[in-house]
């Protein structure tokens, strides 16, 4: 059982790299957002998406050797949480297991920040590509410039265009 808690660590260790990566990428995207550099964004993507796709095979794996694991007499009818992965493994490999599993805690964390501010980033260009849009497709609202005399009409429709700077 040792042996396969070791795997387990390693495969854990492997993905957690994964993820770190992935973390980065996020600031990476962060930054282009803050610096309004969108055609940089598409690349980024890409690259979360080729992450996502390999994290996805290494929690499959996970899953495989989580259920190899849950068949030992030891581990019984209990959940294979970090609690009871680290209660199951022999020392060295359970302060490893400690500390690996509070290090995915400090990512998990980090990750729900980044994303929360990514979001609202993404939610403000939103906003202010939406209020120019519609700023500029009001012009066909009425409201001719001069009025019969040849003085200036008060704008009567509310795009950027038709009030005085």
């Amino acid at each position: 059982m040792q042996g396969h808690l070791l795997n387990l660590y390693s495969l854990v260790k492997y993905e957690l790299e994964k993820y770190s990566s992935l973390l980065e990428l996020l600031y990476q995207e962060r930054q282009v957002l803050v610096e309004r550099r969108i055609e940089d964004l598409a690349d980024l993507i890409s690259e979360k998406e080729k992450l996502i796709y390999r994290i996805n095979n290494v929690e499959s794996e996970r899953d495989d050797l989580l259920a190899e694991l849950s068949a030992f007499p030891h581990v019984g009818s209990k959940s294979l949480d970090a609690a009871t992965l680290i209660e199951l493994a022999e020392e060295p490999l359970k302060s490893e297991f400690a500390d690996i599993f509070d290090e995915v805690q400090r990512v998990r964390t980090e990750f729900e920040y980044v994303n929360a501010t990514n979001k609202e980033l993404l939610l403000s260009e939103y906003e202010y590509v939406s209020f120019l849009i519609d700023q500029v497709t009001r012009i066909e609202e009425p409201g001719e410039t001069y009025e019969d005399d040849g003085s200036l009409r008060s704008p009567v429709g509310k795009g950027m265009f038709d009030h005085r700077i």
